[in-house]
């Protein structure tokens, strides 16, 4: 089987974290959040890993659509994900970084951003 490219693997990992309620335990993606994450969010509030993780582990987000999915390596242990999140509700522009650490991508940073 092929390996999925860098832009396949990060795609699928921002659609596992837009959709916990797909996961069989929610407790799966506690893994892909990096000891030191921040997210910037839509409202303009700050959130760190622990409290975006307890918002994981106990919501239940609208679908979610991902359009204009663009991966641009920074470096051989970092990405930057970068598309466009539409639900019934909003859209907004994300921005994610993400790093290889331990033997798999990991999130260091989210931010989205209200779009119009």
């Amino acid at each position: 089987m092929k390996n999925p490219t860098l832009q396949d693997q990060l795609f699928q990992l921002e659609e596992r974290l837009f959709h916990p309620n797909r996961e069989a335990d929610r407790n799966a993606l506690i893994p892909l959040f990096a000891k030191d994450y921040k997210e910037f969010c839509t409202s303009g509030r700050i959130f760190n890993r622990q409290h975006t993780i307890q918002v994981l582990l106990t919501s239940n987000p609208p679908p979610t659509t991902l359009l204009h999915f663009n991966v641009e390596p920074l470096s051989e242990n970092a990405a930057l994900a970068t598309y466009r999140a539409t639900n019934s509700s909003e859209s907004s522009h994300r921005s994610s970084l993400w790093v290889f650490r331990d033997n798999h991508w990991q999130l260091l940073f989210h931010q989205g951003t209200t779009a119009s």
